[in-house]
């Protein structure tokens, strides 16, 4: 009878978890296109605007989970994590309110990067 090794299941969580991860930018990534592509023959400026601005948000969110390994402490990318929710909240409530808001920083520049959305 073998005697499953000590850690087997501390393994098992270890990747389950990584594929929680993908399981959740998947359905992220699946939802934001499914918006862009909803908005892409009816040209809404408001939708196109908020689009490109969600579009920058999920961008750096998948580089920092892809390089968030490569930090030398774990809470460095939980940091970095907690600010892109920020500013996905900044950005929700601006849509609430029919603003258009850049987001602070770098909003400016996913209004130039994203011009495809439309």
């Amino acid at each position: 009878m073998n005697k499953d090794p000590q850690g087997k299941s501390l393994a098992l969580l270890a990747y389950a978890s990584a594929l929680f991860l993908y399981v959740h930018l998947m359905l992220f990534i699946a939802v934001l296109g499914v918006a862009i592509l909803l908005n892409y023959n009816r040209n809404q400026p408001f939708a196109a605007f908020h689009h490109r601005q969600m579009l920058g948000i999920a961008c750096i969110a998948f580089l920092i989970t892809a390089f968030g390994s490569i930090l030398p402490s774990g809470w460095i990318a939980f940091v970095l994590i907690s600010l892109i929710f920020l500013m996905a909240i900044l950005g929700f409530a601006d849509a609430y309110k029919n603003q258009t808001t850049p987001l602070p920083y770098i909003g400016e520049q996913f209004q130039k990067w994203f011009t495809f959305i439309k």
